[in-house]
């Protein structure tokens, strides 16, 4: 099957019942092949979502924290800092962390800051809510923590984050999707035992490969648009049975369509015999 037919799977799986047809009937496997180039593509368009996020986020953080952050000396559990205390980070006049002796929140409503570092632990808080978490230094962790040291991992992380989150994610993502597919293939069978119609397992992997795609092309066009949400994997997974439903509906009177003068136009090689048996 040419690649560019397969590609064309993208969005022909939206309305093309052709190509729901030709996936059952003409290509080989179980299609995972495709899947991955589909999966690997979307995969990509997210890796390509975090990194741009991730520079736009962290460069906040270069620009706005970093030259305001001390050198911090961790040693059996207590922390100094090169600063007088107590020491407050602000970001446009709004104060985010305040180095003092202990983690306790100041008592003036002026002085807040969300996270409290003390000389043995610190805490985070929010405003109106007291203390939400609190941790506490390890007495065998020592360490010295400077600005230079923090700018170095956040220039690793502006380089590579995309391509990490891509690696990570793309064998995870596959694995999700390739077991669903195995899923609907066997709610493929019941559509076919409602229709009196015998497709075999194999081919219904097939058409649930394709089933699958217009749930995998929205929901990676939500992740990168910003307007995902959680329902939509509850609304992905009913999209995916109703085109398998379709998928195996138009399998079953694709002879029909054949004899009937079915459009080749779809760009797929012409066919022109499509025994169930053969394939």
């Amino acid at each position: 099957m040419p690649w560019i037919n397969t590609i064309r799977t993208l969005y022909l799986a939206f309305y093309s019942k052709h190509t729901y047809i030709r996936a059952a009937r003409e290509w080989k496997g179980i299609g995972y092949g495709y899947l991955f180039v589909m999966i690997f593509l979307s995969t990509l368009c997210i890796g390509i979502w975090v990194h741009t996020w991730t520079n736009v986020a962290i460069g906040q953080i270069e620009k706005l924290i970093l030259p305001q952050l001390p050198t911090m000396t961790f040693k059996q559990g207590r922390l100094s800092i090169d600063k007088d205390l107590p020491y407050v980070i602000t970001v446009n006049g709004k104060n985010i962390a305040r180095f003092d002796k202990t983690d306790v929140q100041p008592a003036l409503p002026e002085d807040f800051a969300p996270l409290v570092v003390g000389e043995t632990g610190c805490a985070h808080y929010v405003r109106g809510h007291g203390l939400v978490r609190e941790w506490i230094y390890k007495k065998v962790f020592s360490a010295i923590i400077e600005p230079l040291g923090i700018a170095k991992y956040i220039a690793f992380l502006k380089t590579w984050l995309g391509l990490i989150v891509t690696l990570v994610l793309l064998p995870i993502h596959f694995g999700f999707v390739a077991s669903q597919t195995l899923l609907l293939g066997l709610i493929g069978r019941v559509f076919t035992n409602t229709m009196n119609f015998i497709l075999s397992y194999s081919k219904l992997v097939r058409v649930s490969v394709v089933a699958v795609t217009p749930g995998v092309v929205l929901g990676t066009i939500l992740i990168v648009t910003n307007q995902f949400f959680p329902l939509w994997l509850g609304i992905y997974s009913v999209m995916a049975a109703v085109y398998l439903f379709y998928g195996v509906y138009c399998n079953k009177h694709a002879d029909d369509h054949i004899f009937d003068g079915m459009s080749m136009d779809d760009g797929y090689p012409e066919t022109t015999e499509f025994d169930a048996d053969t394939y």
